[in-house]
């Protein structure tokens, strides 16, 4: 379904009800919505053709820009041979060849890769790892964290 090519007072009569987004005041933006309909490089292009610099890189996942056809040739070559595999007890050997490239670049000592989806995921398991090395020194009364109230740590 190309969404783009349908007029935009079509598409928003029809479509912007049923999404609510999330940190969006969702009313103020459905009276004026703001919609991206191209992305490339480092611009994104709005409703009416304007051309934007994406400050943010796409939420900071697209650091490498958007549309970049040797990534999509990759993803799309690597989900054709294995496009997925659940990381418990299994592997596929890409992400070995990966970690074993990023271990190469990264200085003394680290040496050792674990990949994470997400800040969420990545914090959360660097605590159970601090918790598990103190366990495994005999000294797993150390639990101390500082965080920042009401602060976002993922």
């Amino acid at each position: 379904m190309n969404i783009v090519a349908k007029p935009l007072e079509r598409f928003a009569t029809n479509s912007l009800e049923s999404h609510w987004m999330p940190f969006t005041a969702n009313k103020d933006f459905k009276a004026a919505p703001r919609l991206v309909t191209k992305s490339e490089g480092m611009y994104l292009w709005n409703q009416n053709g304007d051309r934007l610099i994406d400050g943010s890189s796409g939420l900071f996942n697209v650091a490498a820009g958007h549309g970049r056809r040797e990534i999509a040739d990759a993803v799309h070559a690597q989900m054709l041979q294995n496009d997925y595999t659940a990381p418990f007890q299994l592997a596929q050997p890409t992400s070995f060849a990966l970690s074993a490239k990023l271990a190469k670049l990264l200085p003394e000592p680290f040496n050792h890769v674990f990949f994470t989806n997400s800040g969420s995921e990545s914090i959360d398991t660097a605590l159970k790892m601090v918790m598990a090395y103190h366990r495994a020194r005999g000294e797993s009364q150390r639990i101390r964290f500082v965080s920042r109230e009401r602060a976002y740590h993922g």
